[in-house]
């Protein structure tokens, strides 16, 4: 099977976040997920459980592509969602692998894993947009800068819809 990314999607959003979410993030990240296919993105996450899984659920109920970046050899560890499964068996070093696949990076939650990818994104000029209205990183970064390289800032959005219309203005 062969995808022409170019003409087929418009982008590829890196989705970050907790691989532990309770069920209100689950749904709040399943619209998340059937916004971006919505939208003609392509989803690329760590493609394991919470954040990853229940994006790629939601890309998947609107018929979008996912791919999902696994710290293991085996590809049998990713979520049933992905379409396709790329091994990085380097445990987080894979962090940087999932962001320099996106054309921009959404943050969900997270714990130290999340926040080392926002910190990638941000050295490699990735615009960063973050969800502030769940616990984790995203929220404590949201709406600041991580330094002085760079004139913008992680932007904070609060709903689904926020978080699609600001990579929506993004990518433009």
């Amino acid at each position: 099977m062969s995808i022409d990314f170019k003409n087929k999607f418009k982008a590829v959003i890196s989705v970050i976040g907790a691989s532990e979410i309770d069920k209100q993030i689950e749904s709040t990240n399943i619209e998340i997920g059937r916004l971006i296919a919505k939208n003609n993105y392509a989803v690329v996450c760590g493609g394991l459980s919470g954040v990853m899984e229940a994006i790629c659920k939601g890309a998947k109920e609107e018929g979008g592509f996912t791919i999902g970046i696994i710290p293991h050899t085996e590809k049998s560890y990713a979520n049933k969602y992905v379409d396709l499964v790329i091994p990085c068996p380097f445990s987080q070093a894979r962090n940087i692998v999932v962001v320099l696949t996106g054309d921009i990076c959404l943050a969900i939650s997270g714990k130290a894993g999340t926040l080392s990818e926002m910190c990638f994104a941000w050295i490699y000029d990735k615009p960063l947009v973050a969800l502030s209205s769940v616990q984790g990183w995203s929220s404590k970064m949201a709406n600041q800068k991580l330094d002085n390289r760079r004139n913008d800032m992680i932007y904070g959005v609060t709903t689904p819809l926020e978080a699609i219309n600001k990579i929506n203005d993004l990518l433009k």
